[in-house]
């Protein structure tokens, strides 16, 4: 159960980058970027949780004005096929 919320919060967390632009935006960017190291830095010795602590690195870069579409959407496309994975 705990996995489907987990991958559940990955979806809306990979989503939320789009949302930047708009005023509530960054504020759901911060809380995705709490989340993503709140997940991984229990683990730092599994791949995934250094991705996730990359990918939390990318999203604060896409908050201070550094955005680089491409690679905000690999982030996204990593969190987003992470959190269908942990559905099934």
């Amino acid at each position: 159960m705990i996995v489907i919320l987990l991958g559940i919060l990955d979806i809306i967390a990979a989503l939320s980058i789009f949302t930047i632009n708009f005023s509530w935006g960054p504020v759901l960017i911060s809380f995705s970027i709490l989340y993503l190291l709140a997940k991984s830095l229990p683990f730092l010795k599994s791949f995934a949780s250094i991705m996730d602590i990359i990918v939390a690195g990318i999203f604060i870069l896409a908050l201070l004005g550094y955005a680089n579409t491409i690679i905000n959407a690999l982030a996204a496309l990593w969190l987003i096929q992470k959190g269908i994975m942990s559905l099934f």
